[in-house]
């Protein structure tokens, strides 16, 4: 599953977004904004400091782009969380059989908020953009909890438990994996939110 989701991720972030990244240069943040608008004012406004081209690249960018990408990270990062459960204490790996799903369930969440940010990116401009970016911000909302917070909490917990479990050579390659991408997913929104409030 962890080989799966790296070549998804390598193959999603290369070959169906590589074109469109360029074209946001230093906007491409601001996709998080617009993420989390969750209101029409707010939405128009972020939507207002892109660029008709800048549009077009965010809605190419979301599908097939970011829709793939996503199952990257969840089958990158489950696959991570199951090789970590499996080396833990019986007692964490109740827990564990629960949380090592919530990188794919933050997948799902990701695609819905693709959807409702590519039906921003297209609307006309000056449109009514109903409940759109609500949607988007609760699904966006939904994909962090599980993405940057549970995940992350699970696997650098688990991680530390690991270490006083099992020492083997092999568990601490996985720690270690488990580890940089735990801080990876927290880190990327912790610096990209508090810019948009």
């Amino acid at each position: 599953m962890t080989l799966l989701g790296v070549a998804i991720f390598g193959y999603a972030t290369g070959v169906l977004m590589g074109p469109f990244v360029p074209v946001l240069g230093e906007q491409l943040p601001h996709i998080t904004c617009l993420q989390l608008a969750f209101t029409g004012a707010r939405a128009t406004e972020v939507l207002g400091s892109f660029t008709p081209e800048q549009r077009t690249a965010i809605a190419h960018l979301m599908f097939p782009g970011d829709a793939v990408f996503a199952w990257g990270y969840g089958f990158l990062l489950t696959g991570l969380l199951g090789l970590l459960t499996l080396r833990l204490p019986s007692n964490w790996q109740r827990l564990g059989k629960v949380l090592t799903w919530a990188p794919l369930l933050a997948s799902a969440f990701d695609c819905f908020e693709d959807l409702f940010l590519y039906q921003l990116a297209v609307a006309p401009a000056g449109s009514d953009l109903g409940a759109v970016p609500l949607l988007g911000g609760l699904a966006a909302t939904l994909k962090y909890l599980n993405l940057s917070a549970l995940a992350p909490a699970y696997g650098i917990a688990g991680s530390i438990k690991g270490m006083t479990h099992d020492r083997r050579p092999g568990a601490l390659v996985i720690y270690a994996l488990v580890v940089v991408n735990a801080v990876a997913f927290v880190a990327k929104p912790l610096q990209e939110i508090p810019a948009c409030f």
